[in-house]
């Protein structure tokens, strides 16, 4: 129900964005206010963010927990995802995992674990008439997971056969290896679990990672829906409250270094070439993050960005065309991709590049930048389509080491971009002497490419 009520708004926004305006009606600037929620510290180090919200009979509680695939061992890539696999549905000390399942079908609950990158969540949505049974079970998941072998060799298993298939999305491959290309493969970022990787991960590699990452002085709780505020408090102390652990000892993240330009060519057969290119982007936190989103909308961020108008519209190069400035953590990635005749491929190389010293080279029109910042601004509150995905975003802030406000300000940061903030920011950010081109296609109809292009692998 809650998924349909949000589509229903989406549907209605989207045509009513679409409808052409009465003439001379000036509409006032966008105005949204971030749900601001409450934020507390347990005695044990277990962070809580609180916000009541009624509009619905549900409770969603997130957990977080520093961690994730930046952080696993090389020589067992793929460890956190078995893990997360593993954790979800290998039961507790106190249930097995067909009891478990069975009390969170029978509330009509949702749970899920995810590795995102350098942090693992673990998202439960029940009704709020259930909401005690199922934090006590989600915190008997936290604390006492089993990780029975069964569910460890399903999840390991289900893993490797990922591995062996994955190369049967091109788009998917030249995405992957291109992260490959830019990162380095021996790079967590640009790293990728083999067969034989996953194979060497066991029962006790689960038990040892669950033992480094859960801990009180680990853990970030994000609790939003209808409830009451003492009564939810009162049972996060009685489940969490008394856990005792330390800070987890986490690897450093490796650093990575900008690479020198180059091309790369990966053979597949396929009707048509798969192109992706770029170089290193930026950390969180950059003071540029408005501007470089503002550059990034005009550059391939929208459809009427200048590569949409070059490629795909004067030219019927590709179908589409697309860019992305982003951030993560030691550093993103700043990526064009589309995919293209073979025929054409390197004619459009030459017009990203083309498009890529353009940032550098002239500050956007007063009418393009204010046409990015209107978009950025009035999709802004899209970002946010509930309370708790406005909560879960506060907690991750903090966890990434964000500053706070970083959303409550973010359209005035776009409102005061001018022209001269987005050539500077291109400047500092973007590097057209360090392309890295990847094609993705086939090395009869590319031959040429094929031939002047270092030849790599897919993995």
């Amino acid at each position: 129900m809650k998924q349909l009520i949000l589509i229903a708004c989406a549907l209605a926004c989207l045509t009513s964005a679409s409808a052409v305006p009465p003439t001379g009606i000036e509409y006032p600037p966008l105005q949204y206010q971030m749900p601001r929620a409450e934020r507390l510290t347990l005695p044990n180090g277990v962070v809580v963010y609180m916000l009541e919200d009624r509009d619905l009979p549900l409770v969603d509680v997130e957990i977080r927990l520093r961690g994730g695939r930046l952080y696993e061992p090389a020589e067992k890539a793929g460890l956190s995802t078995v893990f997360v696999r593993a954790w979800r549905t290998g039961g507790t000390a106190a249930r097995s995992p067909q009891a478990f399942n069975a009390l969170i079908e029978d509330m009509a609950a949702q749970l899920d674990i995810l590795d995102d990158g350098d942090s693992i969540g673990i998202g439960l949505s029940t009704l709020a008439r259930d909401w005690r049974t199922g934090l006590k079970l989600l915190a008997e998941l936290l604390r006492t997971p089993a990780f029975r072998e069964e569910q460890v060799r399903l999840a390991r298993e289900r893993t490797v056969e990922e591995v062996r298939r994955r190369n049967d999305d091109i788009a998917s491959t030249a995405s992957r290896e291109f992260a490959g290309f830019v990162y380095g493969t021996d790079h967590p970022l640009g790293r990728v679990p083999t067969v034989q990787s996953v194979q060497r991960i066991t029962r006790q590699d689960m038990l040892a990672w669950h033992r480094r990452l859960a801990t009180p002085r680990n853990l970030w709780i994000a609790v939003t829906g209808d409830f009451e505020r003492r009564a939810m408090l009162e049972e996060i102390r009685r489940l969490f409250g008394d856990w005792k652990g330390t800070a987890p000892a986490l690897p450093a993240v490796p650093s990575v270094k900008d690479l020198p330009a180059a091309v790369g060519f990966i053979a597949k057969e396929a009707d048509q070439a798969y192109l992706r290119v770029g170089h290193l982007g930026v950390p969180r936190g950059v003071p540029e993050r408005a501007a470089l989103d503002a550059l990034n909308y005009m550059l391939g961020g929208s459809f009427t960005s200048r590569l949409t108008q070059e490629i795909r519209d004067r030219r019927g190069l590709a179908y589409a065309v697309w860019s992305s400035f982003g951030s993560n953590n030691p550093r993103g990635l700043f990526v064009i991709g589309c995919q293209t005749k073979s025929e054409s491929a390197e004619e459009v190389i030459n017009l990203i590049r083309e498009q890529v010293r353009r940032l550098v080279e002239e500050p956007p029109s007063e009418e393009e930048l204010q046409q990015a910042k209107e978009s950025l601004i009035n999709s802004f509150v899209f970002r946010f389509p509930t309370a708790s995905d406005a909560v879960s975003a506060q907690m991750l802030l903090e966890i990434q080491g964000l500053p706070r406000d970083t959303y409550d300000s973010y359209i005035a940061r776009v409102q005061a971009v001018t022209a001269q903030d987005v050539l500077a920011a291109a400047r500092k950010y973007v590097h057209p002497d360090r392309l890295r081109v990847l094609v993705v296609g086939d090395s009869r109809k590319l031959a040429k490419l094929a031939t002047q292009s270092r030849r790599l692998q897919a993995r």
